[in-house]
């Protein structure tokens, strides 16, 4: 199977290099701690905090549009948690040392790597609109609910979903699987065979998705976010400067302070968005300049080791947002509070 810019480099069967610059032991401890104990364990949490996320949020009912945006967001974060699960699996180093009739890491490449990256570039681009509407909000305030209407986040969240299938789409058309005779197994495994031109695709789909893009929402939500903090900074001292808080002000305060809390839940998504998901774009980026990390080369398994690490922290990244709105959503926690209580009655037979 060709090499490609991305995945299908990294994805190919961990042992087939001659060299080892890693310790075996060390290499296989990182791959599966990472991916089958963290990983999986972190992804079936995190599996089980976004469907609560979606039930609470439908159970608020989908009036705003920052509802249906966080509710879109975390629909991507389920998928990409569900496709993970394979991909850590199919990524274990000991699968090689099995008599299988398939190629694991090639099946992940196609089936698990690059589906995986399509929800997470969807989350990516989610997340900037949150926090771009989340920024008119705030410095355009009397005009964003006019703007920025449930139809509109929507028809958004929709389209996001629905443009970047082009992600996938080079990968499903350079590359077929098919039964492949194997001259180093002395049998047929079933395989993915790339097409002649599938250097060219593959090259100019790791520019634009992962390259232009990630950089691109980061930089949106970096700006957006730092627009936030400033306008919030200089609207509290213009307040504070003005006047006090009389008892004809509570109600514009209570509006006030609901708002600043909604803005700083999402900072905290956006923060912990960046801070999980640059490695794996700083990763994508070193492959391009150092050729000796792609798949034969002579840092080949530092590169292995580097991205099951940036899987640990995608899957952190998509099962965190729990905790977060539950933490600092009022409404959220009331809702979450009633739909498990339950419970309660249990937890005072056990006491």
């Amino acid at each position: 199977m060709n090499t490609t810019e991305q995945g299908l480099d990294v994805l190919n069967a961990p042992g087939e290099t001659e060299d080892y610059i890693v310790n075996m032991h060390v290499y296989n401890f990182f791959l599966v701690f990472n991916c089958i104990v963290c990983g999986e364990i972190i992804g079936i949490l995190g599996i089980v905090g976004n469907i609560c996320n979606i039930w609470n949020f439908c159970k608020q009912g989908l009036t705003d549009s920052i509802t249906v945006t966080l509710t879109a967001l975390s629909l991507s974060d389920l998928g990409g948690l569900v496709i993970q699960q394979g991909n850590n699996i199919l990524f274990c180093p000991y699968l090689t040392q099995i008599e299988l009739n398939f190629v694991p890491l090639d099946l992940a490449s196609v089936f698990f790597f690059y589906p995986q990256g399509y929800f997470i570039r969807v989350s990516g681009l989610i997340t900037a609109f949150a926090t771009f509407e989340r920024c008119m909000s705030v410095t355009i305030p009397l005009r964003v609910k006019s703007v920025f209407t449930k139809r509109l986040a929507v028809s958004v969240n929709i389209s996001i979903f629905l443009i970047l299938l082009l992600y996938v789409f080079p990968i499903s058309f350079v590359v077929e699987l098919a039964f492949v005779w194997i001259p180093e197994t002395n049998r047929t495994m079933f395989t993915g065979l790339g097409r002649s031109n599938t250097d060219q695709i593959m090259h100019v789909s790791y520019l634009i998705t992962d390259l232009a893009l990630p950089y691109f929402t980061f930089l949106a939500i970096v700006v957006c976010n730092v627009v936030i903090t400033v306008t919030l900074k200089t609207k509290a001292k213009w307040r504070t400067s003005v006047s006090g808080v009389g008892k004809r002000d509570e109600h514009a305060w209570r509006l006030r302070m609901k708002e600043r809390k909604t803005v700083v839940m999402l900072v905290t998504v956006s923060v912990i968005f960046i801070a999980c998901l640059i490695p794996h774009s700083a990763m994508l980026t070193a492959l391009s300049v150092f050729r000796g990390l792609k798949f034969g080369g002579p840092y080949f398994q530092i590169a292995c080791v580097v991205y099951s690490f940036t899987f640990l922290m995608e899957t952190i990244n998509c099962s965190v947002s729990c905790i977060i709105y539950y933490k600092m959503s009022t409404k959220y926690r009331v809702v979450a509070q009633q739909m498990f209580r339950f419970w309660k009655p249990k937890l005072k037979t056990l006491k």
